[in-house]
């Protein structure tokens, strides 16, 4: 057992990042992130670009975080919040917050259940991690904001653009 160091290194990676996240929400960072968004960011009455925006900065802020759980209920509200002031539409902006915690395993290699797991058995350095995730995250971006919104509205019954 001693000599298993990716499971050792699993344990003190994924501790680490988890102890961190709870760290950030007990100095109330994301309660100061929500403010700066809130005060920094004008759409006036430009429903869609926020709704593009909101979707496009959780997905960077994902990379913060190496817990889904902990994403959902420290950033969520953060993001409903700003998507509600700016004009967002709601129900749609709802669905794609939801589905953007799923990008954590390719934004960074500890943002998933098995990234830690396989970083630490070392399949994987950080450079490539970072740098397929960064394709993969873009792509998976594009495809969310296209088809995806085209299919939401479709399910929902209800035509944003």
């Amino acid at each position: 057992m001693v000599k298993n160091k990716g499971g050792w290194n699993t344990l003190i990676w994924y501790g680490g990042i988890i102890g961190l996240s709870s760290l950030l929400s007990k100095v109330k960072f994301f309660e100061w992130l929500a403010e700066v968004f809130k005060n920094n960011l004008a759409f006036d009455g430009h429903g869609n670009v926020a709704f593009f925006v909101i979707i496009f900065l959780s997905i960077i802020v994902r990379y913060f975080f190496a817990s889904g759980s902990a994403y959902i209920v420290a950033m969520l509200p953060v993001f409903a919040m700003l998507a509600n002031v700016s004009g967002a539409p709601l129900m749609l902006t709802a669905l794609a917050l939801l589905f953007s915690n799923s990008y954590g395993g390719m934004v960074t290699h500890y943002g998933g259940a098995a990234g830690p797991v396989i970083f630490g058995v070392g399949y994987n350095d950080i450079k490539s991690w970072w740098l397929v995730g960064a394709v993969l995250t873009i792509l998976t971006f594009l495809v969310h904001i296209t088809l995806g919104v085209w299919w939401w509205n479709m399910l929902i019954g209800w035509n944003m653009l």
